[in-house]
């Protein structure tokens, strides 16, 4: 919430993740999860989810309008 905004709509200098593509999110969060994409606090968060959870939250956020 802190970076994402309440239901991924971000306020501040976060990024909206809520409408974005679920194939793009999933990508993105499994790059956080494997390290190809690091700087940021995802790479933790993204290592405390199974694959198809990860999927699951990018498809949530997909949904999200």
């Amino acid at each position: 919430m802190a970076c994402h905004g309440t239901d991924g709509k971000a306020e501040g200098v976060g990024r909206t993740i809520a409408a974005r593509n679920a194939d793009e999110l999933y990508s993105l969060l499994l790059s956080y999860k494997t390290g190809d994409k690091t700087g940021t606090v995802m790479n933790q968060h993204a290592r405390g989810y199974s694959d198809q959870q990860l999927k699951r939250i990018a498809d949530y956020f997909s949904r999200v309008r």
